[in-house]
Order: C-alpha cells, then structure tokens, then sequence
C-alpha cells in the first residue's frame, strides 16, 4: 500500500463518522473536509520542516503523541476526543502557523453548509492523529518533503478496517511513502533485525556471559541503542557525531554492510571492542548502571553481562550504519531523517514480555517527571490509552520554573509535553514574563520566580571546560544557591541594585543543567553544553533570554540592514516623556563624555528606549547592557551620539560606554519596567527595524534586535557558508525582539527574516567580527 492508501484506510468511512460525531458535523461533510484538509496538513508540515527548528518541534511531537491504532480507539479513550482537540489546538500555531487557517477556509468551501467552528474542532482533531499516523509508519520529520503535493484529494469514502503498521510492514509502509528504492527508516530496522538475529545473535550473546536465550538478549539490548542514536542523530549536527563515531569501526563490517564477527574469535581482540564500547556507553546514556541493571534484569542476568552486551553490540550497530549509510550515499543530513523516523518503531522491536524496557527508549538519560527549556524527548506509549494522571511535572525555563500541580479533570499525561514545548514558547524556548501563574502557585511566588533571572551565560551556550562567571538579576537581598545536576558549585546574594553574579568551578566536558536557586520552589534553570572547541550557539530572547521579556526597541525605524546606531543627529532639545528632563539643558559640552539620556536611575516604560549622549566627534564607542554589548555608535560631527536599546528584560540595568581602548567612560542605571496587563504583539504593525550595523567589531556576549509586525522573525547565524544556528523570536507585546549571541571569536553573519518565511530573502544580513 502506498501512502495515499495508507492514509484513506486510516481516515476512512470508519474514521470520518465518529469524528464527525465528535465534531457536530454529518458524515459527508467530514469526509469532505477531512479529505482537503488532511493533503494540505501533510503540505504545511513538509513546509515546516524545511527548516531545522521545524523538523525538530515534528520530531518531538511526533514522538510524543501515542501511537493511536485507529481513530476509534483514540477517540474511545477517556476524554479522548477533548484531548485531541487540545492537542491539535497546541500543535496547529506551532507547526502549521498561518497555514491553519488557509486550511480551514478551503475546507469551508467544500462542506459551506457545516459550522466554523465545527470544522475548526474537526481539524484540530486530525492533526494530532496525522502525525501519530506518520510516526508509526516510519515517515520522519526529515522525510516529509518527499511526500509534498503527492496526496491530491483523499478519497475517504472507503470502509475497510485500517491496517497496523504490523500489518501493513514498516519497510513496505515507508517505501511506499517515499516512493523511492534508497533506504528508509522501515527498511533500516529491516535490516538491522536481520543483521543480529539468528547465529549472530546467539555468538555476540554468548560472547558477553549468556549461555542461552541469545536471540532474546540481543534484540532487546538493540532498541535501546537505537533509542540513544536516535536521539543522538535525529539533527543533523548530531547525526554527523554518528558518521564519525561510525568511522572507528568500519572493520566489523564486511563490503557488503555486513557483520564481520571474526574478532570474536581472538580475546584480545573481544577485550579491545568491548571496551571500546564501553566508552561510547557512557557518552549515550545518561546513567549506564541503572541502564545495565535493568536490562540484566528483564534477562534474568546480571548487569554486568549486560553491560558487556551493549558495550560489544555499540561498535557493532554503528558499523552497519555507517556501511548502510555509505551504501546509500546518505551524509548527515539523510541519516538524520532515518535515526529521527526508527523512534516510534522501536516499541515493537523489544521481544514480548519486555514492554517495561520501553521507558528507557527515545532518550539518554532516565526519563524524569522534569521538562526544561530544551525539551528531553518524553517516552512514548505503545497504545493510546491515557493512564491514570500523574504529577504533572514542573516546567523549567531559561529564567522561572513555576510548579505545575495536579490539575484533576482528565488532561492526559502525553498533553503535558506538547504543552510545554509548543505552547510555552516552542521547543528551545519559555517565555516566563508572560506566563500566568498556574494552578496553585500564589501570585508571590510567580512574581519572584520571574525575577530571578540569568543573564550571562545564555541558555544552550556552549563553554569551554573554564571556570566561569555566572551573572544575573533578581529582588535585592535574595541570597542564592547554585546547582550542577543537583550538585551546589556556588552561591551568591543580589546587591541593592538588583544584580548578583558568582564564580564557578570548571565544568567538565558534556551537558550540564545549572539551577539557580532562591528560596522553596523558585528557581531558574538552564542548560550549556561544554566542549572542547565551544562552537556557536546564539540564542534567541524572544523572552529576553536570558532574560524574560524582549519588549521592542525604540521607535526610529531603519532600512533593512541600517541600525539606528550610526544616528548622528543634533542633541535632541525635547522633552524626555519617560524621565521628564530637558536634555538640551543637561547636555554637556561637545567633546565632553556624557550619558543625558536616560536619567540616572530612571524608571522606564517597558519595551525599547534610546540611550543618548555627547562626546569626541569621530570616536567609537562601545556601549553595554549589564556586561553584554549592544553595538557600537559612533559620535556625530555635532558631539552627539545615540544608540536604540532593543527590548531589555524587566528589571534593573547598568548601561555602560566604552571608549575606543575600552576604558569605560560612563554609565547609567535605569530600572525598565513590566508590559501592560493584557498586551499582546497581535496587533503590531511597526516598521522591521534592527538595532545593529554591517561590519562591527563586538566583544561578546552580545545582544541585538529592534521592532517589526507580523509574528517574528528567524535569526540564521552563519560562519562563512556554514550554517551554524537558527532562533525563531517571536515578537513580544510592545512589537519588540531581541537576539543575544555568544559565537566565538571570529566573522559571523546574522541573516533576519520573518518568521515562518524560510525561503524569504534576508531582510538584513550583518557581518560582525567577533573579539578575542
């Protein structure tokens, strides 16, 4: 069967009823619209995951949701068809964005006689369901390009009992859908389940301490392998990892991409792979014993065999897919499609009675009843069937965690991740600043969760293995603890200014989650990675970043790539509405350092202001945000120099000028303050504005940004022709954005496009030099 048929099976008569009945619609009419709707959701969806954030928010959703075996049992589950509702109401804006209501107005056209708002319901039923269809037949994120506009307009009109992905294959399901005779994630698993069953099972079992029951042990050490590289490679930077963890065993395969198992023959050389393996162990999971302990366990062995089984089985499986690979002419990229669509298939690759082993599939480390801002990927469940609701788990941010409790009334556990990385921010980013306070958190412990920031470094940075400084904001006396994994490395009390910053231990080499924490139950917590070389990761403050709000910049708008940092304009001889001081009256001399705006310890409205003042015509200044530059300005032939201050955090700030040898020649605080009660970027029209200029030279870390309409733009950081990052930045509610980087030294280019727009042409495209 091919994907067309595939689809009609699954959507069918026998679909579209009870979706019908659960959406108020007649029969014909959901058959109608389900059969427009459902090409254009898989079109929108390829269009998404043109880029990689895209491929990334499917991949996780995807991985998420159940793996619903038909409509029915979906909506039989209870409260099935809410949950899907609110399922599709999460997933829509994030994956389809203004997509969604293109859909829904042609689906209008087709069944005009049937309620919007039935309609919408029906749509937002089906998406979440499209995408567990094409996770359990193994289309991945990656792959969805090469099924666009191939669907036409369904014909749901059949009755036919769906077919599982059992039933129909999974190599024969994806084969279809790719419609291509390269590899597919189906055929990969084919291939590796051919590849280490039968004698090869039994000789790489024994080798590892079991007697008997090789064919058992094997396959069920294999899924959880697939699970790490899986989630190791479902990017292309991590995919690329695999390729070259790969290359150090090309000899445990034979020309033709299979095993060669001769080694097993010499202990030494058993020995020398087996601890090889070891070592790649500890860098895909996050706890190997208890790893270990409880496979040895599901095997009625120890986790010592057990251990040794996945140590020999790790060079082994990254040989046949690095052979597999090579085969196929695939680079990091293709393999990353393939490792991302084995996820919801693995499941079912665990031998029978071992469906406990499936928590520890699809990630590294223990699954946890923690969410952070980077999302782990979540385990998925083997049927739809929501069970009883657990602690909801606490959702962490790059600057608040606030506790989410127990809400009663039916939410499934699998809703709880879609919320988390889709309606609070996607799935690299919360906004803290605009969260309302949830169930049975008091609006004080909110509001000092939320100032409780960090500033330097930035969320997802990655460092070098250094001693280090951690800097940020929060309520003046707060005495601090800071956490690695749950380690304390330092702790810290915030000045009467509002500012608190701590010296750290050197971090050893790989992830690390840092809590900074300020009382019971207020923390903000962060992840960096550290390594050797720490490349670039610049990250997107759509909340700030690091810090929370990205309130907008100031209002002067400039052509696309022209900030308003070169303004050379006269001393302004107005009024200053925020601080009230008549500027032309203060300003000093020509020639003569000074900062006439904004007025020390001035208190500003939220969103972007313009910082002014006087100094020696010609010379370059660098101006910073509490450490973080924002650009340089020059000073006009008049004395004057202005620079536009895009979206800072809520808060208290200290704004420093540097001179052209880096001596500081004056600063000032100003304390910005929160956005309006209520206020949204829905209505934003402002001219697109960007707050830096082409060819700067910048000490980092740094931060740039401006205003702009629509929903937000897509910042593409680019070393040479290599992309090496991209943040989506959503506008927030005084029409502002905000961007902050930390790349390394070196000439880096941002490219600034709308959001949702990746084929647009950059509205801007800055080159910077980065400092030593």
């Amino acid at each position: 069967m091919n994907i067309t048929e595939l689809m009609q099976s699954y959507f069918g008569a026998a679909a579209a009823g009870p979706l019908a009945r659960a959406s108020g619609l007649d029969a014909q009419a959901a058959q109608r619209a389900l059969s427009v709707a459902l090409p254009m959701q898989v079109d929108a969806l390829a269009d998404h995951a043109a880029t990689p954030q895209g491929q990334a928010q499917i991949a996780d959703a995807m991985q998420n949701l159940p793996a619903f075996g038909s409509v029915q049992d979906a909506l039989d589950s209870a409260d099935g068809a809410s949950n899907l509702e609110r399922a599709g109401e999460l997933l829509s804006p994030a994956l389809l964005g203004g997509r969604g209501g293109v859909i829904l107005n042609a689906v209008t056209g087709q069944a005009s006689s049937a309620s919007p708002d039935s309609l919408q319901k029906l749509l937002n039923m089906a998406l979440p369901l499209l995408l567990s269809f094409l996770a359990q037949r193994g289309l991945s994120a990656a792959a969805l390009t090469e099924v666009k506009g191939t669907l036409g307009t369904l014909d749901l009109s059949s009755t036919q009992a769906t077919p599982s992905a059992a039933a129909v294959g999974t190599s024969a399901g994806l084969g279809a859908v790719t419609g291509a005779a390269g590899l597919t994630a189906g055929g990969l698993l084919d291939l590796l389940k051919a590849e280490f069953s039968g004698a090869n099972a039994d000789r790489i079992a024994g080798a590892a301490g079991f007697g008997g029951g090789g064919q058992r042990a094997t396959m069920a050490a294999l899924p959880l392998l697939l699970g790490a590289l899986s989630t190791r490679g479902r990017t292309e930077a991590g995919a690329s990892e695999v390729l070259s963890m790969a290359r150090g065993f090309t000899g445990l395969t034979d020309s033709g991409g299979h095993l060669n198992l001769g080694f097993l023959d010499n202990n030494a050389e058993t020995t020398r792979v087996e601890g090889q393996g070891r070592g790649l162990l500890g860098s895909l999971f996050g706890n190997v014993d208890e790893l270990t302990g409880r496979l040895g366990s599901a095997l009625g062995s120890s986790g010592s065999n057990a251990s040794r089984l996945l140590s020999l089985l790790a060079p082994l499986l990254l040989s046949v897919l690095g052979s597999r690979a090579g085969a196929a002419n695939l680079g990091a990229g293709g393999l990353s499609g393939l490792l991302g669509g084995l996820a919801p298939l693995l499941p079912g690759l665990l031998p029978a009675g071992m469906s406990g082993l499936s928590s520890l599939l699809g990630t590294p480390a223990a699954t946890t009843t923690t969410v952070a801002a980077t999302p782990t990927r979540v385990e998925t469940p083997v049927t739809p069937v929501a069970p009883t609701p657990a602690p909801r788990p606490v959702a962490t941010a790059t600057t608040s965690t606030t506790t989410v409790t127990p809400k009663r009334g039916g939410i499934p556990w699998w809703l709880i991740p879609l919320l988390l990385l889709l309606l609070l921010g996607g799935c690299w980013l919360l906004r803290p600043q605009n969260n309302e306070a949830s169930e049975g958190t008091t609006p004080a412990a909110t509001e000092q969760a939320a100032s409780i920031l960090v500033t330097n470094p930035t969320s997802d940075a990655n460092l070098p293995p250094e001693p280090f400084t951690m800097s940020g904001t929060g309520p003046a006396g707060t005495s601090l603890r800071i956490e690695d994994q749950g380690q304390e490395v330092a702790t810290a009390s915030v000045d009467d200014s509002g500012n608190w910053s701590a010296e750290l231990p050197a971090p050893t080499v790989g992830e690390h989650t840092y809590s900074v924490i300020g009382g019971e139950n207020v923390r903000s917590e962060f992840k960096v990675n550290v390594t050797d070389d720490a490349a670039d990761t610049g990250t997107g403050t759509g909340d700030a970043a690091t810090d929370s709000t990205e309130e907008g910049s100031a209002d002067t708008p400039t052509d696309g790539d022209a900030a308003t940092t070169d303004d050379t304009t006269g001393a302004d001889t107005s009024t200053d509405a925020a601080t009230g001081t008549d500027t032309a009256a203060t300003s000093p001399a020509t020639g003569t350092f000074a900062i006439s705006e904004p007025a020390a310890d001035a208190t500003l409205a939220a969103g972007g202001f313009t910082l002014r003042g006087t100094g020696t015509p010609g010379e370059s200044l660098q101006v910073l945000e509490d450490g973080t530059s924002l650009g340089n300005v020059t000073v006009g032939d008049d004395g004057s120099w202005s620079l536009d201050v895009p979206s800072p955090a809520a808060g208290a700030h200290t704004y420093a000028v540097q001179g052209p040898d880096g001596t500081e020649l004056g600063s000032v605080s100003a304390t910005i303050g929160e956005a309006e009660a209520g206020a949204t970027a829905a209505s934003c029209t402002d001219e697109y504005s960007l707050s830096i200029t082409d060819g700067q030279t910048v000490s980092e870390p740094f931060r740039f940004g401006g205003k702009g309409s629509g929903e937000g733009y897509t910042v593409t950081v680019k070393r040479g022709d290599r992309t090496i990052g991209t943040k989506d930045i959503a506008l927030d509610a005084t029409c502002g954005w905000s961007y902050q980087s930390k790349p390394g030294a070196g000439t880096i280019t941002y490219e600034v496009r709308p959001l949702g727009d990746a084929a647009a042409e950059p509205l801007s495209a800055v080159n910077l030099t980065v400092d030593q």
